[in-house]
């Protein structure tokens, strides 16, 4: 099992994964799955991208 700081640092893939592919599919992709994993340890996304800061 994972731990949550890893988690994190998926989501920080994802959104630089993201940003890469801006207007895309793929962007919305990786948004939606970057949300999801906060929401697996109880944040919104903007709380989420407080944790990685």
């Amino acid at each position: 099992m994972r731990h949550p700081q890893d988690n994190l640092l998926v989501v920080y893939a994802l959104s630089l994964l993201a940003q890469e592919y801006e207007g895309t599919q793929k962007e919305d992709w990786a948004l939606h799955l970057a949300v999801e994993i906060g929401k697996q340890h109880g944040l919104t996304s903007s709380e989420t991208i407080h944790q990685l800061e």
